[in-house]
């Protein structure tokens, strides 16, 4: 997870309509403001001053102890023996607390769309079992869409953050020309270290809506890193594909999002995290009616896991990670049919598209 410095005189690129067009809803008026590509996710970048804290839990701790490494990418611990993932993360063992937790051999699922007009039958979401109980508590599962504006916090086991950089973009060319400068920037952020850290950051939803994510379409929410220091602004690295988004809800935390993708700027250098970049993340209460008919509620009883798994209709069990793991995607060009949008705005967001 990155996090930021400030540098108050970079702002031109984050204002440019041409390439990225991002929708935020406040008292009822859309904010236009610019369209990015999109990258599968990393480790959490944290704008604070070094970078390299945020490695225990917060002070009000939504459930950090849950949220485990998980191969390449990251997992969150439901409860019941249950893990969520990213699809193109998959299943497999699972570091939490510690200690790894092997999954049980037959278990694993690929959650769908639920049938929703237009969209691909499955979904970049897979949950699977473990073979022991790590003692874990239950986690809630958001059952409405989090209001847009509203606090986030976000954790997962991606790449740590490097070097403040900056640079000088061409966005007359297509990708954009990019040209490490200090002298007169219109863009800046860090780069991306090799090393992973489970770390936690903070944000806010910008936008929520339809977007592919590599060959799947998914519900999501989308956050965006601005440049606000110091703080503990994020956004995901790779890494933290599969990482955990935590709201408030009154007293109580839910886990309202999975992450699973980074948009990022036409020619955006390679393992940088660039102010105005934004995480994408599974809307979850979207999914809550698959999720929670294997793994209760925290108050709910106990309930026949393999009956619901069969009635409902879910992919066939999967056991073993894809090939790969980190997708590496780009919205292009014009505003296309099914693309992300603001509850208050009817456009759609340009769709992100695979490489």
């Amino acid at each position: 997870m990155v996090e930021s410095r400030n540098v108050k005189s970079v702002h031109p690129l984050a204002t440019r309509a041409s390439w990225f067009t991002r929708v935020a809803c406040a008292m009822a008026v859309c904010l236009v403001c610019q369209l990015l590509g999109q990258q599968s996710v990393f480790g959490v970048i944290v704008n604070t001053v070094t970078g390299t804290g945020n490695t225990t839990a917060p002070s009000d701790n939504p459930g950090w102890g849950n949220v485990g490494v998980r191969g390449i990418g990251t997992g969150v611990y439901l409860g019941n023996l249950w893990v969520l993932t990213a699809s193109h993360v998959g299943g497999g063992d699972i570091l939490l607390g510690g200690a790894t937790y092997t999954m049980a051999v037959g278990t694993g699922f690929q959650l769908t769309n639920a049938g929703a007009s237009g969209k691909s039958t499955l979904t970049d979401l897979y949950m699977y079992q473990l073979t022991a109980d790590p003692g874990l508590p239950a986690l809630r599962i958001a059952t409405s869409t989090p209001v847009l504006q509203k606090a986030v916090t976000m954790v997962g086991a991606g790449l740590d953050r490097g070097a403040y950089a900056s640079w000088s973009v061409n966005t007359a060319s297509d990708p954009y020309v990019w040209t490490a400068t200090s002298s007169n920037p219109n863009a800046a952020g860090y780069a991306t270290l090799n090393t992973r850290t489970m770390r936690w950051g903070t944000n806010a939803i910008a936008l929520e809506g339809w977007s592919a994510i590599g060959e799947f379409d998914a519900q999501l929410l989308a956050t965006t890193f601005d440049n606000l220091y110091p703080s503990s602004e994020s956004l995901a690295a790779t890494g933290d594909s599969g990482g955990a988004v935590f709201v408030k809800n009154g007293s109580a935390w839910e886990l309202a999002g999975i992450m699973l993708a980074v948009v990022q700027y036409s020619g955006q250098p390679s393992s940088t995290a660039v102010f105005g970049n934004q995480t994408y993340s599974a809307d979850l209460s979207f999914y809550n009616g698959q999720i929670v008919q294997v793994v209760p509620e925290p108050s709910g009883l106990a309930l026949a896991i393999a009956g619901f798994v069969m009635a409902s209709g879910l992919a066939a069990a999967r056991t073993s990670a894809p090939v790969g793991g980190i997708l590496v995607l780009e919205a292009r060009g014009h505003a296309s049919s099914g693309g992300l949008r603001s509850r208050c705005d009817s456009k759609p967001l340009a769709r992100a598209l695979r490489f």
